[in-house]
């Protein structure tokens, strides 16, 4: 993001809108985002996935139990359309209510695109997280990444990563974490899971 775009996010939040982000920008988005979560939380922590969810998937075969959604805005995949998501049943009918929210947030395809939400990096991807052994929350399709090259995985954000606070919002306000957000970088992905 631009100095511009930051000072914007920091009125929002709360905090002096000098242009830099620092702990203290990054602690009150935290809050911000936080105050906005339901109560109870609808999702477990990381660390609870499996008791929750159950099994993951595995790329011999095993999927975890899935629910079709059906979008109000289709989004592209590598230029083809998706208009239907297959996420686990236990989180379908919230992320529906995250892409409606979405919808009512950015009710142009012009404004989706500036925001990144029609760039689609997917969602289901039985696999372990980069660079370790542990299972990524893509095995479970309980995360769903955006506009991935803009919000790489190691771009800070908001620094450099231009996933916009508002499309956080619509995802907190159903129980989703956002990476940018809670550990300052990967901000294409966000997953329903607890902070």
């Amino acid at each position: 993001m631009n100095q511009n775009e930051i000072q914007k996010m920091q009125a929002k939040i709360g905090v002096p809108a000098d242009g830099f982000w620092g702990p203290r920008s990054a602690d009150a988005c935290r809050a911000h985002l936080l105050a906005m979560f339901p109560h109870p939380r609808p999702f477990p922590k990381q660390v609870a996935v499996a008791e929750f969810y159950g099994p993951h998937g595995t790329a011999d075969g095993f999927d975890p139990p899935t629910k079709t959604i059906t979008l109000p805005f289709p989004v592209f995949y590598d230029n083809v359309t998706v208009r239907v998501l297959h996420p686990h049943v236990k989180c379908a009918d919230s992320l529906l209510h995250v892409f409606d929210r979405l919808a009512e947030a950015y009710p142009t395809s012009e404004s989706r695109r500036a925001a990144g939400i029609l760039d689609y990096g997917g969602l289901y991807n039985p696999r372990p997280m980069r660079g370790g052994s542990t299972w990524s929350m893509h095995s479970w399709a309980i995360a769903i990444d955006f506009n991935p090259e803009q919000n790489g995985n190691l771009m800070s954000w908001p620094v450099a990563a231009m996933m916009p606070l508002e499309v956080m919002e619509c995802f907190a306000r159903e129980g989703w974490t956002a990476a940018g957000a809670f550990w300052g970088r990967d901000a294409m992905h966000m997953q329903a899971t607890s902070p």
